[in-house]
């Protein structure tokens, strides 16, 4: 293996597309591929950093002797360049898309989320560094506000160098029990930003979904692998898909790039240095990143530091990498000159993480290959807000037990703030082997391993000062200190075995890969078949077919989301001061055993066609897939008998006297959170693609993208009303609340993606346009009309049956109709995008990257079924990009 200087290529990977192992070349460029008995023919392929992947195949004669490969470096003044995701048909999962390093740079993109925004089904977007940024795949809404999104984010892993980047230890919560999963996360106030103009309160943490995008630079990611279908079944704590990162490793030339985008600018450097005396490769990677929200006035900024390093070494037959990760990021708010309250805000998160991948080619008769990985990482979370309150007189509630006691009365003015430390840990292991057998002519690729995962937090959880309480009484519930340090850990395990082979049936050719999974999370266990195949039906035709399980552990915070505090008023009397006063009140401590959580489960099925043809190829891949015990969160029906009491001021000692007076009042209802595993979610659809050649005579190729989903979410909680009016049930007792059946949404997105690629390789030059055709964005949701229970006032929960809610007095409580609310997109809609790459003798760039270049922003007023007044503006204001790149 050599470069276009006749130099050898050491750490270049070379895959075996038959068997799937991998071989590395050593110092010389040499690398061996064992050929199997009656193999008529060999296909490999080989990655190398900064080069041209190349795929090629050799007659047995021809393998049998040595060659020479040349390797050429990744230019613009190739003759073909990928400059858009493309799907990969020699892996392990049958709709799996790639996305090499010539589309990364394309996109000038400033993090994961820039990339992510092309594949198909995902709408482009004008670049936003100040705003959280999760990933879902098929069945997600893409937000993250939602336990549809916060589920589907989580069941996604992001594979970095083969160690899963895992959010299972972040805690930055305040706990379920207030608000449930969707407001839990300190969030900051309102702010402006000069391109999306005013912005509403926003969180920056994720605790029950998956990591932030942002966090996620790719100035030195080589390959991407996307996987929506069914993942292998090498792959664990996944219900909803894989990205699969592989970065630069191998000697290098220095890399610098930097892109300017408004008030957001990124700039990064690599190098790959081969070091003397045969010891290896060291890779360095450096990114700053840094966003104002509004340069005129810099009170919202986003800041991002990552540095990497890989070490590379080989050892004959034994490979090891060893790298070292430092990130940090601050999303910060600084105080508003015109804003009284003083309110600020900071998300600070830091990262080290280490990770280890040894693999060891045996090429022994029973074991080809032995692969060790281990990786560690260490955080710092911190998430804080505070601002000036002017309550008046507030009652204080801070016992952190149970019972009847006396608070107090505090002055209402003063600086509240709310601070969450976490130092999340977590420390995985596996350990995998490949095998090669024969079954007569079956060659048989067998892989089988084991992977290990611990998940810890030993911050200081809650810090709440109860003199200075940030938030008061909510769902009647107040903030109690909450520590981390002592919480258990997560440990969860996992074992696989998959096989990889083709057979001949008549002339065509079948390929499968069939696996079995079992993982042990949370201490349920869950068996996880998964099969992908594909049959060859000529040279032109194939059709695949996949299914598979997949599971998704509970995380730390789903399972320690910390006690609960039911406060209800007993006394509240004041002469109009602190002194005298009296705050008397109930408290109920309680913390939940989340044991009984289960692992989050899904069902793919995978149906798919692929053609190819001299001038184009095309693919369909259609899907259903169903997601159960989702993790969401359900309110408990609490109910409580409390005293009444005679209250007095004591003249001579001018302080407040009680007695209990015999009588009591009923309080409660569906109060508190408590996770479950209730949800449910099905999705059907599917993404169509259509690649040209180049034509020759404009040299541009086109592609179009469709992508079809229609998702149902189901609910878990009774959707609930309180009356308007009293309406009573006999002489003394009133319906309080009446509830009716969850409430089931649907959505159905269908989107076109239409890309142009001009390459004039002679003069390295790309002219790259997007365009974006929304076709329907349909959002619906049903609420049941009849009533199934209701709590009346004294706390007792009532269920009715269906004839019982057609009488007096429950008829009247029949919804309409026109409950059902629906949201659709008035009208089909477009936004054209346009990259624009120059290369100037092999060493720099020019890049350019406008979003809605045309400035198309369709405008229109309409209303919704419940007759409330809707705005469509679907497009941002043209946003541009540009970038250099500078290879020396």
């Amino acid at each position: 293996m050599v470069d276009e200087e006749r130099k050898p290529l050491q750490f270049a990977s070379v895959t075996n597309l038959r068997t799937q192992l991998v071989s590395f070349t050593n110092d010389r460029g040499e690398f061996r591929i064992k050929l199997e008995n009656n193999q008529d023919s060999i296909r490999i392929k080989v990655v190398f950093v900064g080069k041209q992947t190349v795929t090629l195949g050799f007659k047995p004669n021809d393998a049998a002797q040595s060659q020479i490969i040349i390797l050429k470096e990744l230019s613009l003044k190739l003759d073909e360049v990928d400059v858009i995701p493309s799907y990969k048909r020699d892996g392990g999962s049958n709709s799996a898309i790639t996305i090499d390093r010539q589309a990364i740079d394309q996109l000038q993109a400033f993090s994961l989320v820039d990339v992510m925004n092309s594949l198909p089904g995902k709408k482009s977007t004008a670049l936003d560094l100040n705003t959280l940024k999760t990933l879902t795949f098929r069945g997600g809404m893409g937000g993250n506000s939602s336990i549809r999104d916060f589920n589907n984010s989580l069941g996604i892993a992001i594979i970095m160098d083969g160690a899963r980047l895992s959010n299972d230890a972040n805690m930055q919560s305040r706990g379920v029990s207030r608000n449930g999963m969707a407001r839990t996360t300190i969030t900051t106030n309102s702010y402006r930003d000069s391109y999306w103009g005013n912005q509403g309160s926003k969180s920056y943490d994720t605790p029950y979904q998956g990591i932030d995008l942002r966090d996620i630079p790719v100035n030195n990611i080589e390959k991407i692998e996307v996987i929506q279908g069914v993942a292998p079944a090498q792959y664990g704590e996944v219900t909803d898909g894989a990205v699969i990162i592989d970065r630069q490793a191998g000697k290098s030339p220095y890399l610098i790039n930097f892109n300017i985008n408004g008030g957001s600018t990124s700039s990064g450097i690599n190098k790959g240095f081969q070091l003397p005396n045969n010891l290896g490769a060291i890779n360095i990677s450096a990114n700053w990143t840094h966003s104002n929200a509004d340069p005129k006035d810099k009170v919202k900024t986003f800041g991002r530091f990552s540095q990497s390093m890989t070490w590379t070494k080989q050892f004959k037959d034994i490979k090891n990498t060893l790298s070292v990760d430092y990130g940090s990021r601050n999303d910060e708010k600084k105080q508003d000159p015109d804003d009284d309250t003083e309110r600020t805000s900071k998300f600070k998160n830091s990262n080290l993480g280490i990770s280890n991948r040894l693999s060891y080619n045996l090429n022994s008769t029973w074991i080809r290959n032995l692969q060790f990985n281990t990786n560690l990482a260490v955080g710092n979370q911190e998430s804080s807000s505070q601002y000036i309150v002017n309550r008046g007189l507030t009652a204080i509630a801070d016992l952190d037990t149970s019972g009847i006691y006396e608070g107090k009365f505090i002055n209402g003015s003063y600086m509240a703030d709310e601070i969450i430390i976490g130092k999340p840990l977590t420390i995985g292991s596996s350990l995998s082997a490949a095998s090669i057998f024969h079954a007569g002519e079956v060659v048989h690729s067998l892989s089988y391993g084991m992977n290990f995962n611990l998940s810890n937090n030993g911050g200081r959880g809650v810090i709440s000062d109860p003199e200075r309480p940030r938030l008061v009484g909510t769902n009647n519930q107040n903030l109690r200190p909450y520590s981390f340090e002592s919480l258990p850990k997560a440990v969860n395990y996992g074992f696989y075995i998959q096989d990889q082979f083709k057979v001949k049936i008549d002339d065509r050719e079948l390929s499968n890969n069939i696996g079995l999974r079992y993982d042990i999370q949370n201490g349920f266990g869950t068996i996880q078949p998964r099969i992908n195949s594909r049959l060859k039906w000529n040279k032109s035709l194939s059709f695949t077919g996949a299914l598979g399980l997949g599971s998704k552990a509970p995380t730390l915070a789903h399972l320690y989301p910390g006690p609960a505090y039911i406060d209800y008023d007993l006394i509240k009397a004041t002469t109009g001061g602190t002194d005298p006063s009296l705050y008397l009140l109930f408290t109920d401590k309680f913390t939940p055993d989340n044991s009984h959580l289960k692992p989050s489960k899904s069902l793919q099925i995978e149906l798919g066609a692929e053609y190819e043809h001299s001038l184009f190829h095309t693919s369909i891949y259609a899907y259903y897939k169903n997601n159960w015990d989702i993790f969401t969160t359900q309110q408990t029906l609490r109910r409580y008998e409390l005293p009444e009491y005679d209250v007095w001021l004591n003249a001579q000692t001018q302080k407040f006297e009680y007695t209990p007076n015999g009588k009591y009042r009923f309080e409660g209802g569906f109060i508190d959170f408590n996770m479950v595993n209730g949800s449910a979610s099905q999705s059907y659809g599917f993404d169509w693609s259509v690649f040209t050649r180049k034509i020759p005579y404009i040299n541009t190729s086109f592609s179009l993208l469709t992508s079809l989903v229609y998702n149902t979410f189901a609910a878990n909680s009774n959707a609930s009303v309180n009356p308007p009016n009293k309406i009573l049930i006999s002489n003394d007792d009133y319906i309080k609340t009446v509830y009716y059946e969850p409430d089931k949404s649907s959505n159905l997105l269908f989107m076109t993606k239409v890309n142009t690629v001009t390459h004039l390789p002679s003069i390295g030059f790309v002219l790259n346009f997007n365009i974006d055709l929304n076709w329907l964005d349909n959002n619906r949701t049903i609420s049941n009309t009849s009533p199934i229970a209701y709590l009346d006032d004294k706390i007792r929960y009532v269920a009715l049956s269906g004839s019982e809610s057609l009488d007096v007095p429950f008829a009247q409580l029949n919804r309409l109709s026109k409950e059902t609310k629906v949201k659709n997109i008035p009208m089909p809609y477009a936004n054209i995008s346009l990259g624009v790459e120059k290369e100037i003798r092999k060493n720099f760039r020019i890049n350019l990257r406008g979003y809605n270049v045309f400035d198309f922003r369709p405008y229109k007023v309409y209303y919704l079924d419940s007759g409330l007044e809707e705005i469509f503006n679907p497009n941002g204001k043209p946003s541009l990009t540009i970038g250099t790149t500078l290879k020396f």
